[in-house]
């Protein structure tokens, strides 16, 4: 007799020991269902905030001066050395006291590609892509070649 009331005992703990467990299951998925909605706003928030802090103006330095920049009047910018000479659309060269990576970091945001270690391209001044000879023409007669690379990541980018 002692001994079934032992498992009755037990089983009735277990039942109890059940319910609780199954209660905190439900607060925590409800918590965890409030927390997903709060992470959801909040991604929302940052993704309007990027899209408005998105400038279409750069400043580019100079050693004489400091020029402001459509960053749609820009169709290349090229690596020499510690330098950087950024191809305007209208044929103005500007050479930045900058190394290409800076403009790199600047430009992500917009429709810029790195084509190969020298060169980042404005996507939207693309003419031409030379499969055969892994090269792209941009407005204003401007002749790049693709690093090997860097051509399938650019294939999918267009």
């Amino acid at each position: 007799m002692q001994v079934k009331v032992k498992e009755h005992t037990k089983e009735f703990l277990l039942k109890e020991k059940l319910k609780q467990l199954e209660s905190t299951l439900l607060k925590t998925q409800k918590e965890l269902q409030r927390e997903s909605a709060y992470n959801n706003h909040l991604e929302s928030i940052l993704k309007d905030a990027e899209s408005t802090k998105k400038s279409t103006v750069i400043t580019i330095k100079s050693a004489t001066k400091i020029e402001f920049v459509q960053v749609n009047d820009i169709v290349c910018c090229n690596a020499d050395e510690g330098y950087t000479d950024i191809q305007l659309a209208n044929g103005k060269i500007i050479t930045a006291a900058k190394p290409l990576t800076v403009f790199e970091h600047i430009l992500e945001q917009h429709s810029f590609f790195k084509i190969s270690k020298s060169h980042i391209i404005n996507t939207k001044h693309i003419v031409t892509f030379y499969k055969d000879r892994n090269q792209i023409l941009l407005e204003g007669n401007i002749l790049l070649d693709v690093s090997r690379r860097r051509r399938i990541e650019f294939l999918k980018t267009l």
